[in-house]
C-alpha cells in the first residue's frame, strides 16, 4: 500500500518535477553519447513514473473499494481523515458523508417497511401479500379467515393447512374480484377477495384484501325482501279490494236482515248487477293470474348462451329498429360506439331484451318534455377489460325515493306498467356476471348503465 505521505499533493508535484528533470537529463546525456549515464537517468524516470502510477492507482482502489462496499449494502465503513493530505481527506470525507446519507435512507426505508407491515398486520381487513407462489406476509385477520395460527412463522402454513384458500388467492389476477365461500365445521363465511399488483424492486407482488361480506349481503337481501313484500302486498291488496267490495255488494242484493231474499224479489236490475259483479270477478281473477305469470317470468329467465357478436353491426341493427319511431316522436337518437370493443361476449338475445326495455323507458321519459327530446346510446370500454353500455335521456330526473325501489319487482310509476321490466333486466345482467346501475339527479341527464 502506498504511504499516505506519497499521496500528499506536494509529493505528487515533486515527483512530476523529478520525472521531467530525469527525462531531460537522460535526453541530454544520450545526445552526448553518454549512454550509461543516460540509462541510469531513464531508470530513475521509470521509477518516478511507477510511483506516480501507484499513487493514482491507490486513489482508484479507494474509490472502487467504496463502491464495492456500497454494492454490498455496507455503509458502516468510516474512512480515517489524514491531517497532512488535504485532497485525500476531502475524498474520504465525501465517502463518509455519502455513507451517512445512504445509512439514513436505509434506516428510513426500514422504518417505513416496519410501519406498513404493522398497519397490515393490525388491519381489520384481511391482507395477504404473495410474491410469486410464496406467501410473503399475512395479517392476523386473514389468518383467522383462513383458519390458521396468526403466530406461526411458517410461510407455507396456509398452503398446508388450507390449500383451497391458498389456491383461491394464488389464482386471482390483479384487478380482479372474487367471492369465496370458506366453510369451517358447521359455519361458513362469504369472503370477498380483491387483488392489486405492485412492483417491489425487480419483482412483482400481489396484495390481496379479504373481507367477510356475508352479513352485509344478508342485510341487503333482507332489505330487498322487505321491499318486495311491501310491493307484493300493495299489488295484491289492489287486486283483491275490488273483489271484496263486489262480493259484499252481491251479498247485499240477495240478503236482507241476514236472510236470503225470495226469488220473487229478484228482478232485472238485480240480475244485471249480478252479471256486472261476476264480470268484475272475472277481470280481477285474470289480473291476479297475469300478476302471478309476471312473477314467474322473473324466476324463469333462461341461462345466457355466451357468444361474441360484432358491436358495430349490433348498433346498426338497433339504429334501424328505433330511428323511425324516434323521428315520429321528435326524438334525437344518437349512437356512439367508437370507444367500445369490436366484439361483445354475451347472450345477444338477452342483451337485446334489456336494451329494448331501457330504450322504451327512455322514450316514455322524454315524451314528457315539450321541446328538446334526446336519447343517446353509448358503448365504451371500461376498466378491467369490461364493457359499458349506457342509455341516456334528458327526460325528468328520477327522485331518490323512486330510485331505491325502481329495480324491485312489480314496483312501477306507470299507470299501466307491470313493474317487472327493470327487475328482469337486472336479473339478466346478474346472469351475465354484470350489473345495471341507475344515475339520475336534478338538472342532469338520467343514465341506465350496463356493465358486463
Amino acid at each position: 500500500m502506498v504511504s499516505e505521505r506519497l499521496l500528499h499533493r506536494a509529493s505528487k508535484y515533486v515527483l512530476l518535477v523529478i520525472l521531467a528533470l530525469t527525462i531531460f537529463v537522460a535526453g541530454f546525456l544520450a545526445a552526448r553519447s553518454e549512454f550509461i549515464a543516460a540509462g541510469f537517468f531513464i531508470l530513475c524516470a521509470f521509477a518516478c513514473g511507477r510511483i506516480l502510477l501507484r499513487i493514482y492507482d491507490a486513489t482508484n482502489q479507494s474509490v472502487a473499494a467504496w463502491f464495492n462496499a456500497l454494492q454490498n449494502n455496507d455503509t458502516a465503513v468510516q474512512y480515517t481523515l489524514g491531517k497532512k493530505n488535504k485532497s485525500l481527506s476531502a475524498l474520504y470525507e465525501g465517502f463518509n458523508k455519502l455513507n451517512r446519507h445512504f445509512q439514513k435512507i436505509r434506516e428510513d426505508s426500514e422504518i417505513n417497511e416496519k410501519y406498513y407491515k404493522a398497519l397490515i398486520r393490525h388491519s381489520a381487513t384481511g391482507m395477504l401479500v404473495l410474491n410469486g407462489d410464496s406467501v410473503e406476509l399475512i395479517n392476523r385477520t386473514a389468518c383467522n379467515y383462513a383458519g390458521i395460527s396468526p403466530d406461526s412463522t411458517n410461510p407455507d402454513l396456509l398452503r398446508i393447512k388450507n390449500p383451497l384458500f391458498y389456491e383461491a388467492v394464488r389464482n386471482i389476477e390483479p384487478g380482479m374480484d372474487l367471492t369465496y365461500k370458506q366453510v369451517s365445521g358447521k359455519s361458513f363465511q362469504l369472503l370477498a377477495f380483491k387483488a392489486t399488483g405492485l412492483r417491489k424492486g425487480n419483482s412483482s407482488v400481489k396484495v390481496v384484501s379479504i373481507q367477510d361480506i356475508r352479513y352485509e349481503l344478508e342485510s341487503k337481501e333482507l332489505e330487498s325482501y322487505k321491499k318486495l313484500i311491501s310491493v307484493l302486498t300493495h299489488e295484491i291488496m289492489n287486486l283483491m279490494s275490488p273483489l271484496t267490495s263486489v262480493s259484499k255488494a252481491l251479498y247485499s242484493l240477495y240478503h236482507k236482515d241476514g236472510k236470503p231474499v225470495a226469488l220473487s224479489v229478484v228482478n232485472d236490475h238485480t240480475l244485471s248487477s249480478t252479471v256486472n259483479g261476476l264480470r268484475v270477478f272475472d277481470e280481477q281473477t285474470n289480473a291476479i293470474l297475469s300478476f302471478v305469470g309476471n312473477y314467474r317470468k322473473i324466476a324463469k329467465i333462461p341461462p345466457p348462451a355466451f357468444k361474441p357478436f360484432d358491436t358495430r353491426e349490433w348498433l346498426e341493427q338497433l339504429k334501424i329498429v328505433y330511428s323511425g319511431k324516434m323521428a315520429e316522436q321528435g326524438i334525437t337518437f344518437d349512437i356512439h360506439g367508437e370507444g367500445g370493443p369490436k366484439t361483445i361476449l354475451a347472450d345477444k338475445n338477452l342483451i337485446n331484451q334489456v336494451l329494448i326495455n331501457l330504450i322504451n323507458n327512455a322514450i316514455d321519459a322524454v315524451a314528457e318534455n315539450e321541446e328538446s327530446r334526446e336519447i343517446m346510446l353509448e358503448v365504451a370500454a371500461s376498466a378491467r377489460n369490461r364493457t359499458t353500455i349506457a342509455v341516456i335521456n334528458n327526460g325528468p330526473s328520477i327522485p331518490p325515493d323512486i330510485q331505491e325501489k325502481i329495480f324491485v319487482p312489480f314496483f312501477t310509476t306507470k299507470k299501466n306498467g307491470s313493474g317487472i321490466g327493470l327487475s328482469i333486466c337486472q336479473e339478466i345482467m346478474k346472469l351475465h356476471k354484470g350489473s345495471l346501475t341507475l344515475i339520475s339527479s336534478p338538472n342532469s341527464q338520467t343514465s341506465f348503465i350496463i356493465e358486463l
